[in-house]
């Protein structure tokens, strides 16, 4: 009995979070930190979603601490600091993996799907850094942010 009402818990959370959307003003501070992201500038990526942090809502909030230790992850990845980049990314994983596939207006699934790949490579001292340049990772956001 106990273990359904868990579930039924953890279900209703997980659609409250696909739910949320992020404010226009979240929402602008996310297309800008996506396009530096997605320009290779990690850490600028972060301090603009740090810029941003006081219009996240309550249920997106490791969310967004957990983009934030993403960019910084390749952030460190681009400097050759593997050991750190590791960390970073795998603090961040745990946190946007917690979310459904598509909250926040952010491609939760797609991402986490390439930070658990490069942790990969790293963990296996295989991360090629001209690979890694040539096929940089993305921050996709949801059309309209919802």
């Amino acid at each position: 009995m106990l273990l359904l009402i868990s579930s039924r818990l953890r279900q209703h959370f997980q659609a409250l979070k696909e739910s949320v959307t992020p404010s226009p003003a979240l929402r602008t501070f996310l297309v800008e930190a996506a396009r530096a992201f997605n320009a290779g500038h990690y850490f600028e990526a972060h301090e603009i979603i740090e810029e941003g942090l006081d219009e996240v809502p309550s249920e997106l909030w490791d969310l967004y601490i957990g983009l934030i230790q993403i960019a910084v992850g390749y952030h460190k990845a681009s400097q050759q600091l593997w050991s750190g980049a590791g960390r970073m990314l795998q603090m961040g994983l745990e946190k946007i993996t917690a979310h459904p596939p598509t909250a926040g207006g952010v491609n939760v699934e797609a991402l986490g799907a390439r930070v658990r790949a490069d942790i990969h490579l790293l963990h296996n001292r295989r991360l090629d850094l001209e690979a890694f340049t040539r096929s940089p990772p993305r921050l996709q956001l949801r059309k309209g942010g919802g």
